[in-house]
């Protein structure tokens, strides 16, 4: 590992991939790592919810879900731009800065619509996560709903991977702090999730208190269109599929 454009798999097998999953020691009964490439639930869920006619999947290259009794909840993932110390800007564009935050937003997405009794003060904690690797440095970001239609998107953390002790020693602490600071941010979701859980279970009423609390739905990336760098972020949206999105509170569709 101690080189340059050691490949992804490598990279991954050998360092990303193994941290990741050390993190989550002792908290098994609630959160999961699933390594390696994995088709992001939530995206294929939601866009199945509002009937899209335009085939759409998205990949991770790992992916952070929480545990529930009878099911899996996604709340973070990571994007490898190639190997260590590979340097391909038009690909960590489109991981950087389409998947990822694209993957976020339908996970919030997910997690609303499962959960739509829940009280939006609670909504508005819930934080999912994302990583992204490119050259020789890892980046943490977090996205959460603060308030009614809009998405806060801030990376948090960004460090230096040390692969070799004499030439990177003064990076170990910041990418130890990465790791920790996803670790408690996971935990924390965790918590959110089962509080939003109970809430919705509480809710005698039937109807979605989380109506209008996302905006409008992210645009469907093309890859060979954003590839080369983002130049229009303004999609057209469709508005009236999604309670959350919407602000529709309708009984029948709480009740689907």
């Amino acid at each position: 590992m101690q080189q340059l454009d050691v490949s992804e798999a490598d990279y991954g097998g050998y360092l990303i991939h193994p941290c990741l999953k050390k993190i989550l020691v002792g908290l098994e009964d609630r959160l999961y790592y699933h390594m390696g490439e994995v088709i992001l639930s939530s995206v294929k869920s939601c866009r199945s919810r509002r009937k899209c006619t335009n085939s759409y999947e998205q990949k991770s290259d790992g992916v952070f879900t929480v545990k529930l009794r009878k099911s899996l909840m996604e709340v973070g993932h990571l994007e490898m731009s190639g190997g260590y110390g590979h340097k391909d800007i038009p690909r960590s564009t489109w991981d950087g800065c389409c998947k990822l935050p694209i993957g976020n937003s339908y996970m919030l997405e997910e997690i609303g619509e499962q959960f739509r009794g829940g009280s939006p003060e609670t909504f508005s904690k819930l934080r999912v996560f994302s990583l992204h690797t490119y050259e020789d440095r890892i980046e943490l970001w977090q996205m959460h709903n603060p308030s009614c239609g809009v998405l806060q998107y801030e990376r948090s953390h960004k460090s230096i991977v040390p692969i070799c002790y004499e030439e990177h020693r003064k990076h170990i602490f910041d990418f130890v702090v990465l790791l920790w600071d996803l670790k408690c941010g996971l935990l924390e979701t965790s918590n959110t999730i089962f509080q939003l859980r109970d809430e919705h279970n509480d809710n005698l009423f039937e109807s979605s208190k989380l109506s209008g609390s996302l905006p409008a739905y992210p645009f469907t990336p093309n890859k060979d269109r954003h590839k080369i760098g983002i130049k229009d972020a303004n999609e057209d949206s469709d508005l009236d599929n999604s309670p959350i999105r919407s602000g529709r509170n309708d009984k029948k569709y709480f009740e689907s």
